[in-house]
């Protein structure tokens, strides 16, 4: 299925922590702050010239994979942002090309800085260092965090499981489409208990879970 693996690719990009480059959160937050500021303000030839220079760093840092990986992750809110862009153009009378295509690499040299900076990024000092000053905000960063990693794993899971058995039954448009009703469903359920067996376990240790993010200060 084209959309399990571009979620996979999807995954493997979004992924913090994956460079061996490891800098503090603070200098990564501003940074990113300073960073996505200085593109949106940036003319187009410096522009450019941020957007290759970006592409260069990501291939360094993460590989040439990964910077294909991320464009693949781009490429369809980039297409949707272009048609429509154009369309509002078409209906307003004044269509501007340059323009479009301006934004679309304003839009991508933002998510490569932050793809890139979030691979630097250590979740375990991250969520150290957040559970110093707000206890809740870091569990609950932790808590999504995992859930995710849950969801995305179960689904992989229950792909290979259904892709084997609703082969056999039935093939076609109409194999694909049972196979993904059932991941829906399956992955919809399985979710909602999972978030069931959290919350019971947040809330049976809520107590000791808080006093031990506030010991780290």
């Amino acid at each position: 299925m084209v959309l399990l693996w571009w979620l996979k690719e999807v995954s493997r990009v979004i992924t913090p922590g994956t460079s061996r480059i490891c800098l503090n959160p603070i200098v990564l937050i501003a940074t990113a702050c300073l960073g996505s500021v200085a593109l949106l303000q940036a003319q187009p030839v410096y522009l450019l010239t941020a957007l290759v220079t970006l592409t260069a760093s990501a291939a360094v840092i993460r590989g040439v994979r990964e910077v294909l990986s991320a464009y693949v992750l781009l490429l369809p809110f980039i297409l949707l942002y272009s048609v429509s862009a154009l369309i509002i153009q078409l209906v307003l009378g004044a269509v501007d090309p340059h323009a479009i295509f301006i934004n679309s690499c304003r839009i991508a040299s933002i998510a490569l800085l932050a793809l890139t900076l979030m691979s630097m990024l250590s979740i375990s000092e991250f969520i150290s260092y957040v559970g110093r000053f707000f206890p809740k905000t870091a569990l609950s960063i932790a808590l999504t965090i995992k859930l995710l990693e849950v969801t995305a794993t179960t689904l992989v899971k229950l792909n290979e499981v259904y892709s084997v058995n609703l082969s056999c039954a039935c093939s076609g448009i109409r194999g694909k489409l049972l196979l993904t009703k059932a991941l829906a469903r399956a992955v919809t359920y399985l979710s909602i208990v999972n978030a069931l067996e959290v919350s019971e376990a947040l809330y049976t240790r809520y107590s000791v879970i808080i006093k031990g993010l506030r010991s780290w200060r």
